[in-house]
């Protein structure tokens, strides 16, 4: 209950936060989320939505669990975004709920029995609180789309509840029916997102950190067979969920990014040493959709980069080195490196977004907060006065992380609070300058008075960092759009031709600048182009419509 009530104070400014960046092709314009009835072949089609083009279907399953959420929330309120606030809201609380629990259950295991001093309750509910409440979680929550994140990690954490659960039941039958919840939780949570195929590895270092006295020979030597064969099972099954086709072909996908594999490998140490300052440190002003991020080009390059690695190889061997004595430490460490290794290494996914946070956190305010509650025993004579003052310190410390919440929620209000927000925290990125220029110019409150103002920002725009290599033709289309509406049809033009210099596959590109060489009587022209978009694309009813005119 006071889980509940916390996430609602923090988050109730939240209802009405409004469509954003991934959300609308994900939910928005996926139009075979669009169900009209909740017949069972309505809900299974939603299971093999492709968001990257919503008018296309394949065989392969696609975030089923999650995909199947926003389907029933677009049925019964549309385009609404209370509904699917509510959701991703009661899906936070569940999470931190089976936080609460995984950890108060964890406590009775044998190697942690005596690190929570008497105070099992206390611990998981600050752990759990702390975690929930937390400012860096709000991209995972008020972000809607970003529900496959948070789904994902409440059926991971039921998974890992049901294990435990079954490690501690002293019967048969309980143990039985608890790992089926486990493995079926873990199927719920693949089809979230597949960033949970850790799962196994999690489990495994659970039973490594709670369970196993590490002391025989004969248990050491099961437990490196179980970590191999582990390992080898979450490498295939990676390689099952991500790389279906062809186990190499992720690669190709680096010709998107501005980055290479080796740079990303390098620069990730970098990216999740700052992600760990964010945690300990999450001021409202430090967190940003947008964060400019200075690729790692070589171990000197920048400095940093070379420190940021071998803190990290001192952190996990760290983690390890404590699995005996200071098991909380181990769990709480290496959970947050293993949930990091699909999103941290080598898929080309953009370098850095804190909503991959969500699930790696769970555990690192789990031996912070035990040891804050061991402190009184170590005060004989004050320890009733001590245990009151400490409550009261983690009390102000949730009333603090809630208070950051709730400020940084009011950047997600709108689009442009959003984009205005990352515009001053990432000055060096192009997104945020892409955005708000697209809102000014195309939006639904677009204004021909603020086109100048939105090519301005564009303008700007084409010299700062991108995400992916193929922005600038986007950004000089876009440009070239505004130019033609301003009765400057040859500038609009020339734009264009520099567009397609750099990118000669951009099709939305060639195709408008068809149209406007054919408003300037350049039919010769515009067929030439339109032809090179027939060979690419012969059904195309816009290119063959537009070729008939010619």
């Amino acid at each position: 209950m006071c889980l509940a009530v916390l996430i609602l104070l923090v988050y109730a400014n939240t209802f009405d936060a409004s469509w954003q960046l991934d959300d609308k092709p994900n939910i928005i314009n996926n139009h075979f989320l669009h169900i009209e009835d909740l017949r069972p072949e309505s809900l299974v089609n939603t299971f093999f939505t492709q968001p990257k083009n919503p008018r296309e279907t394949g065989n392969k399953l696609h975030r089923p669990v999650a995909f199947l959420t926003f389907a029933l929330n677009w049925h019964f309120g549309k385009d609404n975004v209370v509904g699917y606030h509510a959701v991703n809201l009661a899906i936070h609380l569940l999470t931190a709920f089976l936080l609460f629990l995984s950890i108060l259950n964890l406590s009775r295991s044998p190697n942690l029995r005596d690190r929570f001093g008497g105070h099992a309750y206390l611990v998981a509910f600050f752990s759990a609180a702390l975690w929930a409440v937390h400012p860096i979680q709000t991209q995972a929550v008020t972000y809607i789309v970003q529900r496959m994140t948070a789904l994902a990690a409440m059926f991971y954490m039921l998974s890992i509840l049901c294990y435990v659960k079954c490690r501690l039941s002293r019967s048969s039958l309980g143990r039985v029916l608890f790992l089926l919840g486990c493995g079926l939780a873990f199927v719920f949570a693949l089809g979230s997102k597949e960033n949970t195929a850790t799962l196994p590895a999690a489990l495994l270092l659970i039973e490594v950190t709670c369970f196993q006295s590490m002391g025989p020979k004969r248990t050491k030597w099961a437990l490196t067979g179980g970590t191999l064969v582990g390992g080898l099972l979450l490498i295939a099954l990676s390689v099952w969920l991500f790389l279906p086709d062809n186990p190499v072909a992720f690669i190709k996908n680096y010709s998107y990014r501005p980055f290479s594999l080796a740079q990303r490998l390098l620069s990730e140490p970098r990216i999740v040493f700052f992600y760990l300052g964010l945690f300990f440190y999450p001021l409202p002003g430090r967190l940003s959709i947008e964060h400019d991020v200075i690729v790692s080009t070589s171990l000197f390059e920048p400095w940093t980069t070379l420190p940021a690695i071998l803190i990290t190889l001192i952190l996990i061997a760290f983690g390890f080195a404590q699995i005996r004595k200071r098991p909380l430490i181990a769990l709480a460490v290496l959970f947050f490196y293993l949930n990091h290794i699909v999103e941290s290494t080598i898929i080309p996914l953009e370098l850095i977004f804190e909503h991959r946070n969500y699930l790696p956190t769970m555990f690192l305010f789990l031996p912070i907060v035990a040891g804050f509650f061991k402190i009184p025993d170590y005060f004989e004579k004050r320890r009733p006065a001590i245990r009151a003052a400490l409550s009261g310190i983690a009390v102000i410390l949730i009333i603090a992380m809630g208070s950051g919440t709730y400020i940084r929620n009011r950047a997600w209000a709108t689009e442009t609070s959003l984009w205005q927000d990352a515009m001053v925290k990432a000055p060096q990125s192009a997104r945020p300058l892409t955005n708000l220029a697209f809102l000014k110019a195309h939006g639904p409150d677009s204004d021909p008075d603020r086109f100048d103002e939105a090519l301005g920002l564009y303008e700007k725009a084409l010299s700062l960092r991108k995400s992916r290599s193929s922005i600038n033709p986007v950004i000089l289309q876009n440009m070239a759009w505004i130019y033609f509406r301003k009765g400057e049809a040859l500038k609009a033009i020339e734009l264009l031709e520099e567009a397609l210099a750099l990118s000669p596959d951009y099709a939305r590109g060639r195709y408008d600048l068809a149209q406007y060489l054919i408003t300037q009587g350049r039919w010769d022209d515009a067929s030439v182009h339109v032809g090179y978009l027939l060979d690419k694309n012969d059904d195309h009813e816009g290119y063959l419509n537009l070729k008939g005119l010619i």
